[in-house]
């Protein structure tokens, strides 16, 4: 009876104790999901997939907390591009029979559905829209709005697009009243979206620039990068090719916090329409290169797509006509989403013409060219009919400006005091910092060839993290084996240009988040991170096929290669022993270390 007793508390205990394990479990998730909510215009950070994992692998999470997990991952994997993988997600999830219709995380799956299907063209957005709407009135502001300015943008058809404007207005006030900054941003992006629509890309891109302004205080880099991109794309389709060159630039700074697989997919593809509306073809191949590196990694039929066009423009002047063929037919077998969306693109159109009549095909060009005057023309047609908003469009521009000056007058009074305290202390800290950060930087890079010098490169791969399962880091020493040699023919006082076409030569092949330095006076060391075996080591191949392959001495008239020998040393972990690492690969490329 006794021994009874004792189990009998032992398993009370062990429920109690778990019971309470299980609590604490639940209030983490809980914690977790209110402190790592994201209103729907704007993006989680960028590591909260991995959180979000780890938290959706507790064990004995209730449902509810599961399914607002998993719209938070949804709501990652759209910002990241992830359509296809979010899209099957949001499917599962509202067919759940045991969902709660009520509840914040069924309504915002219900827009994110809608928003992905609007991407891809698929006329059930509007559905959808309308549904998150109704699900998220007088309860989840963010999604409201989405779901409303979703609808005004691109449904209903039948409505007067002086009639939408005038919507998107009324919510700019209403929302300036409260001062809400991402919500403002978010409606002048849609503004921006109606305009472009109607073929006013310059009054688009001043409200896509007004948009990225005012998510410069409220919005993480990642959605900020998208909002440039419509910048970048209005300013181009207006011609403004100086202004888009010029958000393109601003794009690179704010990708450094971001570096992305989509966010380099999308700076590529903004610098390759760049390139190729400026007829600039050398440096298309160039960005080409670069945004084929992080293709793969997004999984997007659309920009494998686009990829796919501007290649062809690289065959199309190098007269690759079997390119060109290969490229006519593939464009067959694109979804019908890309289709409606490309075959609206007055370039896309305009380059199937010039296709048609390089390969000779008359049919198929006067079709082509049917198709681009129809669009031309309807486009023109648009336009003159968009031409009786725009009076609307000044009208409440006007309005705001007003309100906006008033408030901004009121608000001077206080602010001029403040400013004339604080602008000199903050003049003096910014050339400091200035004049601290030019310093430093000059002590990092090399003189000559404007790589990273071996100190600061070492000190990078130091800090190199460990990779991921299944991938390595590698490491390379391309030391210039005939240089000398190359000097005496070249003289020696081009030494410096050779070096530098080299260094030219390297940083072209390389990625942007690849560390590259200037190791010795005739060396150069490559560190790839978190990366697969055969891939590094096939990339280190390319590498020396790409340095062999520079011809030195064309200012001189001669033509002179290089020779390089190659160390490569691939580790599964850091790089904590990297000085008798480096020992190692500079004894197999046969050079004395000075321990020796």
């Amino acid at each position: 009876m006794i021994i009874k007793s004792v189990c009998f508390y032992f398993f009370m205990f062990g429920l109690l104790n778990s019971a309470v394990v299980f609590a604490n479990q639940n209030k983490q998730v809980a914690d977790f999901i209110f402190s790592s909510k994201v209103n729907t215009y704007d993006c989680p950070e960028d590591d909260a997939n991995i959180s979000i994992g780890e938290h959706l692998n507790l064990p004995e999470i209730n449902d509810t907390q599961r399914f607002q997990l998993t719209v938070m991952k949804t709501h990652w994997q759209i910002c990241v591009g992830k359509h296809e993988e979010a899209k099957q997600a949001l499917i599962e999830l509202i067919n759940n029979a045991d969902v709660n219709e009520e509840m914040e995380y069924y309504a915002s799956a219900t827009y994110q559905l809608g928003f992905i299907y609007d991407v891809q063209e698929n006329l059930e957005r509007c559905e959808l829209y309308e549904r998150a709407e109704q699900l998220s009135k007088n309860k989840f502001k963010d999604i409201h709005l989405s779901a409303q300015l979703g609808l005004i943008t691109v449904c209903h058809a039948d409505m007067d697009e002086g009639v939408k404007l005038g919507k998107m207005y009324a919510l700019l006030e209403t929302y300036a009243v409260k001062n809400d900054q991402a919500a403002l941003a978010h409606i002048h992006n849609n503004i921006g979206l109606l305009y472009a629509s109607l073929g006013q890309q310059i009054l688009a891109a001043e409200q896509f620039q007004k948009s990225y302004e005012l998510g410069l205080s409220t919005y993480t880099s990642s959605n900020l990068l998208a909002t440039l991109m419509s910048v970048i794309s209005s300013q181009m389709a207006s011609g403004n090719f100086e202004k888009a060159e010029q958000a393109i630039q601003e794009f690179k700074r704010v990708n450094i916090s971001v570096d992305t697989a989509l966010s380099n997919v999308w700076l590529h593809f903004a610098e390759a329409g760049y390139h190729y509306r400026t007829n600039n073809i050398e440096q298309l191949r160039y960005s080409l290169a670069k945004w084929k590196i992080y293709l793969d990694a997004i999984n997007s039929s659309t920009f494998n797509s686009l990829f796919r066009w501007y290649s062809a423009v690289v065959c199309y002047e190098d007269e690759d006509i079997n390119c060109l063929k290969q490229f006519l037919e593939d464009e067959k077998n694109t979804s019908d989403g890309y289709k409606i969306f490309i075959n609206r693109n007055k370039d896309y159109l305009k380059f199937i013409v010039q296709i048609q009549l390089f390969l000779g095909d008359v049919e198929n060009a006067q079709k082509a060219f049917e198709a681009f005057s129809d669009v031309m023309i309807n486009k023109t047609i648009e336009q003159q009919e968009s031409g009786k908003i725009l009076g609307v469009a000044n009208l409440h521009s006007q309005i705001q400006s007003l309100e906006s000056s008033l408030q901004e007058s009121r608000n001077e009074r206080i602010q001029t005091i403040v400013i004339v305290v604080c602008v000199l202390l903050i003049v003096v800290i910014a050339i400091v910092f200035w004049l601290r950060r030019r310093y430093l930087n000059s002590l990092s890079f090399d003189s000559v060839t404007n790589l990273l010098n071996s100190k600061a490169a070492l000190a990078k791969i130091r800090r190199v993290p460990e990779p991921s399962p299944g991938r390595t880091n590698a490491l390379a020493l391309f030391d210039l084996g005939n240089f000398r040699d190359v000097n005496r023919q070249i003289g020696a006082t081009n030494s410096e240009l050779a070096l530098q076409q080299i260094s030219s030569t390297l940083s072209q092949v390389t990625r942007d988040r690849d560390i590259l330095g200037r190791f010795a006076p005739e060396q150069f060391i490559v560190c790839l991170t978190d990366i697969e075996e055969d891939s590094a080591k096939s990339f280190f191949e390319r590498m020396r096929y790409a340095l062999e392959s520079t011809i030195l001495g064309d200012q001189q008239g001669q033509q002179v290669s290089i020779r390089s020998s190659m160390s490569i040393y691939i580790s599964s972990g850091t790089f904590d022993d990297l000085d008798e690492v480096l020992d190692d690969m500079l004894l197999s490329l046969g050079i004395q270390t000075e321990s020796e």
